[in-house]
C-alpha cells in the first residue's frame, strides 16, 4: 500500500467530519426560529464542537506514516506536488510501507 492511500483516506475522513458539521450547523441557522432555544443551543454546541474538532483533525492529524511528522495543510492543498515527506523524505507515491 502506498503512503498517500494512507494519507488520502485519512484526509476524507477528516474532511468529511468538518464538512458534516458545518453543514449540520448550515442547518441548524435556518431552522432556528422553528426550534425551542433550550434544543437549538445543545444542537448548535454539538455541532461547532464537532466542526471544531474536524478543522483540528485536519491541520494536525494527517501526519508522515513513517516518522509521524505532521503534514497537515501542506498535504491537503498540495496534493499533487507534494511527493515526499519533508521530515524523513519517504515517497509517497511508492509501495514503500
Amino acid at each position: 500500500m502506498k503512503p498517500r492511500d494512507v494519507l488520502n483516506k485519512k484526509k476524507k475522513t477528516y474532511l468529511l467530519i468538518a464538512g458534516i458539521s458545518f453543514a449540520a450547523l448550515t442547518m441548524l441557522a435556518f431552522v432556528e426560529k422553528y426550534l425551542p432555544k433550550s434544543l437549538f443551543d445543545v444542537l448548535a454546541i454539538g455541532a461547532g464542537t464537532v466542526f471544531g474538532a474536524g478543522i483540528v483533525l485536519v491541520y494536525l492529524g494527517i501526519k508522515c506514516p513513517k516518522c509521524g511528522k505532521t503534514l497537515g495543510l501542506k498535504f491537503v492543498f498540495a496534493d499533487d506536488t507534494l511527493h515526499h515527506c519533508p521530515g524523513c523524505g519517504i515517497p509517497f507515491d511508492e509501495d514503500s510501507l
